[in-house]
Formats: C-alpha cells, sequence, structure tokens
C-alpha cells in the first residue's frame, strides 16, 4: 500500500511539474474587452439630488467594472474583461445630475464596485458588490459624511442571452435602487425603519472587506478532526449572505485518519445582531486517507480515496464592520464514504476560531 501511495504521489506532482509551463502561457492570453453602458441615460429624468463629484478609489484602471474567465480554442483560459466607456466616476456624474438648482448636492467616494459573473445549469448569475461613500455639501466648501453603502446585489439571466445585457440590465437595476435610496436616506427612514435600509450605515465611513484565517475543530463519540479555512469577505451589504472559502481538514477515525480539501466550501449566514452571527458551514471535500492496519490487513489501491460531506452549524462572535478575532460553537453532520466500505455517519461538538483582517 505505501508503495503504491507513492507511485500515486510522484506521478500527481511530475503531471503538475509538465502542466504547469502551459498554463502559465495560458494565463497570458487576453480576450479583447466588453464595453458596456452605464444604465440607461434616459432613466432617471427627475431627480431631486445631484452628485457633482464622485471620486474612485479603487486600485484598478478607472472604466472597470469586471473579469470573467471563458476558454479560447477549447482549452486556453482567458480573463475577459468589462468595463465602461468612460471612467465610473464620470458615469455617476452624469447619471445622477438634476438640472434643478434647488436640490441636495452630493460628494460620492467609490471605494468598491464590481460585477462577479458565474453560471450554473443554464443560467448565468450576475452579483454585483459596491462600496460607497456618501457625503452632503454643507454651504459653499463644508462637507458632511452621510453614511455608507453596502450593496450586494444579483440578477439571473439564461446562459444563451447575450452577456452584455444582463450586466446592462443589472447596472441599470442599481441605479435605479441607488437614486431610491438617496431620497430615503433624505426622509431618515434608515433610522425609522433599519431593516429597510441595512445595507447603509449612518455616520460610519467605509470599510473594506475582510480576509479569513481561521481553524474550526470538532470532535464526536469516533472521530476528531480540525479544517484550516481561507477566504475574503465583502462587507455586508444583507442581513443574509453566502461567502465561499478554500479548506483542508484533517480528520480521524478510528480505523484510519485522511486530509481532504475543498475550493469553494459554502457559508450560509444570518446576521442577527451587531455582534453575533449564525453561520451554516456546507463542505463536499475529497482527499486520501491512510489505514491503521496497513501492517496486518491488506488494504485495495483504491481504497485510499476519501469523500467527505458535512454540515456545521455555529453561532459566532463576530462583530459587524470590525476585523478582530471571532470565536463561535455548534454541532456537526458528518458524512464519509471509503469505496468497498459502508457511508459512515456522524456528529459531533464545532469549536472554531478565526482571525479577521
Amino acid at each position: 500500500m505505501r508503495h503504491y501511495l507513492n507511485v500515486f504521489v510522484n506521478k500527481f506532482l511530475l503531471s503538475i511539474f509538465l502542466l504547469f509551463p502551459l498554463f502559465g502561457v495560458a494565463q497570458k492570453w487576453v480576450a479583447d474587452s466588453i464595453v458596456i453602458q452605464f444604465g440607461k441615460p434616459e432613466s432617471l429624468d427627475s431627480l431631486s439630488f445631484t452628485v457633482s463629484k464622485a471620486t474612485d478609489h479603487r486600485k484598478i484602471f478607472p472604466e472597470f467594472v469586471s473579469v470573467f474567465e471563458r476558454k479560447k480554442l477549447l482549452f486556453f483560459p482567458v480573463d475577459q474583461i468589462v468595463k465602461t466607456p468612460k471612467p465610473l466616476a464620470y458615469h455617476f456624474e452624469q447619471k445622477f445630475h438634476s438640472d434643478s438648482a434647488d436640490v441636495s448636492t452630493y460628494i460620492t467616494n467609490i471605494h468598491s464596485f464590481s460585477i462577479k459573473n458565474s453560471s450554473s445549469l443554464g443560467k448565468r448569475n450576475f452579483a454585483l458588490f459596491a462600496t460607497i461613500e456618501l457625503s452632503e455639501i454643507v454651504g459653499d466648501r463644508d462637507t458632511s459624511l452621510v453614511g455608507t453603502f453596502y450593496y450586494e446585489r444579483s440578477f439571473l439571466q439564461k446562459k444563451k442571452q447575450d452577456i452584455t445585457d444582463g450586466y446592462e440590465q443589472l447596472l441599470e437595476k442599481w441605479c435605479q435602487q441607488y437614486a431610491a435610496d438617496i431620497l430615503l436616506v433624505e426622509e431618515n427612514l434608515d433610522q425609522k425603519v433599519p431593516d429597510l435600509l441595512y445595507y447603509f450605515r449612518r455616520g460610519e465611513k467605509a470599510v473594506k472587506k475582510n480576509f479569513y484565517a481561521s481553524a474550526d475543530f470538532f470532535v464526536g463519540l469516533n472521530f476528531w478532526g480540525v479544517d484550516g479555512e481561507l477566504w475574503f469577505s465583502e462587507p455586508e451589504g444583507n442581513r443574509i449572505f453566502n461567502r465561499n472559502s478554500a479548506i483542508i481538514r484533517y480528520v480521524n477515525h478510528p480505523t484510519f485518519q485522511a486530509i481532504a480539501i475543498g475550493g469553494n466550501l459554502r457559508h450560509w449566514n444570518y446576521r442577527i445582531n451587531r455582534n453575533w452571527l449564525f453561520t451554516n458551514k456546507m463542505a463536499m471535500l475529497l482527499g486520501v486517507n491512510n489505514w491503521k492496519d496497513m501492517d496486518t490487513a491488506k488494504h485495495k489501491f483504491e481504497e485510499i480515496l476519501f469523500i467527505n460531506c458535512s454540515m456545521t452549524q455555529r453561532l459566532n462572535f463576530n462583530q459587524l464592520d470590525k476585523s478582530g478575532f471571532v470565536f463561535g460553537f455548534g454541532i456537526m453532520e458528518d458524512l464519509h464514504y471509503v469505496i468497498y466500505h459502508r457511508i459512515g455517519f456522524n456528529v459531533g461538538a464545532s469549536v472554531s476560531c478565526a482571525y479577521k483582517f
């Protein structure tokens, strides 16, 4: 068994070594850019406010909206850039402009604004993330910080439809919402009905997305293990939100121990209040195991494969919009399978600790 394992690992490393130069070349291919409109020019006729100045603080070229990967010649991965005709700040000033002189005047600071594009089951999903500070011009020169908007908005489109149209429809819907949100803030509805504008933080400056480094420990009657996770998390724009992470897991069972990995682990989150967050972590992992009875029993090479699915419900002390330590506790349901063996099911307790930078 050890001989087969060594052969398997050596072949795997050799394959990566041989294919790495090819992947490196493939990443140099860049497709032509897609140019999209920033909403419909005629859609916001009677604005009761004006954005007199917009400043783009993103560390990327000013027209950028999105980037996604597609295949060229059915094999080579290429980056497809999506951008607006002119800088994003310019479109803010042109789009949110009133012809009336007797209206409120604002300054916006764009800290993040991008659209992620993913596909599954014949559908294309667009997800817009934006962090925008809003300040009001008071008098001739003074400004007063109003607050910060954190947007996380989605739009579904059939894959056979034009991708440009999907981007433009999402931007148009967002423009309509942003204009309406500023009016609601002017009426102080975020204070009267807090859940209506959950994604608006009055009087607070913008915060950046967080980088999480996490370790989860779990133990049951006949198994125990630890998860290591890394992920970036956008600022919370909804009370209910999803985030994805990369994970490596070590688990110890009575007859074997295993290491498994996963690249798209789902965290379903519900914000209870500013300090507490409920999380349901769903994992599907693939790995290799090491039998503890290898000196006394024979195992086939296929038995090295380890398939693991789990769900963890956890209550986390995780302060809204603040970096620092995160602690959680809950329960874990674990399902695992090794070929030629029965499916195993275990329930255990889970304790986690993380730091969000």
